[in-house]
């Protein structure tokens, strides 16, 4: 137990458990528990706005507030969030979370079918993932890519994008992710 939090009337929280709500927001659409995840979210929002732009923490809340709505199908809710993330990396210089954000409108605009618009997020992601080592971000990525080339219908150009996250995911030692990529290609047991 956490001492001397002080809670919230208004939301019955402590601080501390306010700064988290983007997570239960986030988690509970991963579950599918959409009304919960949308009354987190909608708070979440508010806490977010009070976050103070020197704080590293206000870009990965705006980016896992994207992810938060697009898992509840409200892609104009998760550009604007997505949005906000790469505005605030942009101006405090955070590479990682810009990538991110780029990686989410990449996605974003894939479901939409806008993919010159796509291709071009997920290249900038890409390069700047690279040149900071973020692996598993950059595996990540590189198949997020290959799954708008598939979209394309260009199977051919997704190939080289997805043997880079297998790659990538193995010498991470992460072989669900492999196994996912793999799906993605038809293969459960070659690379």
């Amino acid at each position: 137990m956490i001492c001397n939090n002080h809670h919230d009337s208004e939301h019955g929280l402590s601080k501390n458990e306010k700064d988290y709500l983007y997570c239960l927001a986030f988690l509970n659409s991963c579950l599918d528990f959409k009304e919960s995840a949308l009354s987190y979210a909608q708070q979440a929002e508010v806490v977010i706005s009070k976050i103070d732009n020197s704080y590293w923490s206000k870009g990965y809340s705006l980016w896992f507030m994207g992810l938060t709505y697009k898992n509840l199908g409200e892609p104009e809710k998760s550009f604007e969030m997505f949005r906000q993330a790469l505005s605030f990396a942009e101006k405090s210089h955070y590479t990682q979370v810009k990538a991110k954000a780029l990686s989410g409108l990449a996605e974003l605009y894939r479901e939409q079918g806008e993919f010159a618009t796509a291709l071009s997020h997920h290249l900038e992601s890409i390069e700047l993932l690279d040149k900071i080592g973020a692996k598993c971000d950059l595996a990540e990525a590189h198949y997020q890519l290959a799954l708008t080339y598939q979209k394309m219908g260009d199977a051919e150009k997704s190939q080289t994008p997805l043997q880079d996250a297998i790659r990538l995911f193995t010498e991470m030692e992460a072989p669900k992710q492999v196994e996912k990529v793999r799906k993605a290609i038809g293969k459960s047991d070659e690379v």
